[in-house]
């Protein structure tokens, strides 16, 4: 039997085990009539190369998606990979940012613009001295 033949062979095998008796019955007739094209008897189709003294045939069966294209899906994926790339970018600076924020000496600049010795904090959230009330 010839390459192409075993391949379809191979397919319509596969479409034996379906659940509609009528896929079922047009498979077999379809398997038969590519065992008679063949002049081979199933006995010769179904036995081992090694046994029969001939090479080994190997089928390999690729499943072909119409709508699947593998430069677009791998395009996609780039697209992807490099937003995700751009956000964990993001994600380390502003976490750089916030741990040179905590290691940061206090600016001695701040108090002597205020005039306070607390830097100025006291003016903005208030402060916890009350001031004295006149007597």
């Amino acid at each position: 039997m010839r390459r192409g033949d075993l391949v379809k062979l191979v397919r319509v095998l596969g479409m034996l085990g379906s659940d509609h008796a009528g896929e079922r019955d047009s498979a077999a007739r379809a398997a038969h009539r590519l065992q008679q094209a063949s002049g081979e008897s199933w006995g010769q189709i179904l036995q081992p190369a090694a046994a029969a003294g001939r090479e080994p045939r190997v089928v390999t069966i690729r499943r072909v998606d119409p709508f699947h294209d593998p430069l677009q899906a791998a395009a996609s994926r780039i697209r992807q990979l490099q937003a995700e790339n751009a956000r964990l970018e993001r994600e380390v600076r502003r976490l750089k940012r916030l741990l040179d924020a905590r290691r940061a000496p206090p600016r001695p600049g701040r108090a002597a613009r205020t005039g306070r010795m607390d830097g100025g904090a006291g003016a903005r959230y208030g402060s916890a001295e009350q001031p004295e009330s006149a007597p």
